[in-house]
């Protein structure tokens, strides 16, 4: 069992689920969509200053070309409303479908609504408004490079690039506090998907073991 305190469980939210298996699933009906790739120069609309404001360091290891990802999270309830009322934060946890118990970074752990962070601290009414269909989004980051850590030594036991080799991707919301939170069911995010929004083709060489299960 990983490490029980709040800089693990935001830890969690960022690679597997082990840390939460035992925690309450909480029926808002998330899904994931790729919304389009952002770079330096136009991240900030959607992530405000915290990526826009990451050294060049962050940005080469992230993508050769110094792209991401963006992800919309949907939910059929405004989770910042709900993290408000519960005194909880929110998290976002990514892993590779087919690898649900992989440590990965495959991501940012944060949600993002109209630039900025939610929940907000201190906490304010939530800002998300309901489409037309009466749901929630938020914006998230998905990393385009980043690396696999072990879970017996915590180093780097290799790495991963969407562009190269595009994987199904999954997602899901956790809220959490020190002793436990909630989380939502599990999205996933297709290889075709990621690949298309790259503009890259998935090569018919490319391993077909990434249709894993995907574990609540």
């Amino acid at each position: 069992m990983r490490r029980f305190c709040v800089m693990t469980l935001l830890s969690c939210a960022a690679v597997t689920g082990g840390c939460f298996l035992l925690v309450p699933q909480i029926r808002y009906d998330l899904t994931a969509s790729v919304a389009g790739v952002v770079g330096k120069a136009d991240i900030r609309d959607a992530f405000g200053d915290y990526y826009a404001d990451r050294p060049d360091s962050f940005w080469n290891v992230r993508n050769r070309h110094r792209r991401l990802l963006r992800v919309r999270l949907s939910t059929s309830r405004d989770l910042v409303a709900f993290a408000n009322s519960k005194g909880v934060l929110i998290g976002v946890q990514w892993y590779f479908c087919a690898k649900p118990e992989q440590d990965v970074y495959l991501g940012g752990q944060w949600a993002f609504v109209d630039g900025e962070r939610v929940p907000s601290l201190p906490r304010r009414p939530s800002p998300v408004i309901a489409d037309g269909l009466g749901r929630f989004g938020y914006d998230a980051v998905l990393y385009v490079r980043g690396w696999f850590i072990s879970d017996e030594t915590g180093e780097i036991e290799g790495n991963f690039d969407l562009e190269r080799e595009p994987k199904d991707v999954c997602t899901r919301v956790l809220l959490f506090t020190k002793m436990g939170g909630y989380k939502t069911n599990v999205a996933r995010i297709s290889k075709e998907e990621i690949a298309a929004a790259l503009g890259v083709e998935i090569s018919s060489e490319s391993p077909r073991n990434d249709r894993g299960e995907v574990r609540q």
